[in-house]
């Protein structure tokens, strides 16, 4: 499994080196990026865990993200843990339609 989300609208760097951009400029694209890379398990109908061996942030390699599930035909929709960030409770909800 491998997830790679971005923000819309992310500021260009003005090059595709890896080094370009001052301080802030690379602070910014950190932090508008996320994507981990690593096994998925189900333990459970409507559960889903993924095993994070690679992350973007060095801190999450070895963690498990579970998330909730659900297939509506075409659809499979993931929804994260509530998670508390700068004071607030907060959840994501990511879709994803199959192509024909």
């Amino acid at each position: 499994m491998a997830v790679q989300i971005s923000y819309d609208g992310r500021e260009s760097l003005g090059s595709r080196d890896l080094g370009a951009g001052d301080d802030a400029g690379q602070a910014a694209a950190y932090r508008t990026y996320n994507a981990y890379a690593g096994r998925f398990s189900v333990p459970e109908p409507g559960t889903v865990v993924h095993h994070v061996e690679q992350a973007l942030h060095p801190d999450q390699a070895g963690m498990d993200k579970r998330r909730s599930y659900r297939l509506d035909g075409d659809v499979l929709t993931l929804r994260t843990q509530p998670v508390v960030t700068a004071g607030s409770e907060a959840s994501s909800v990511l879709r994803w339609r199959r192509r024909a």
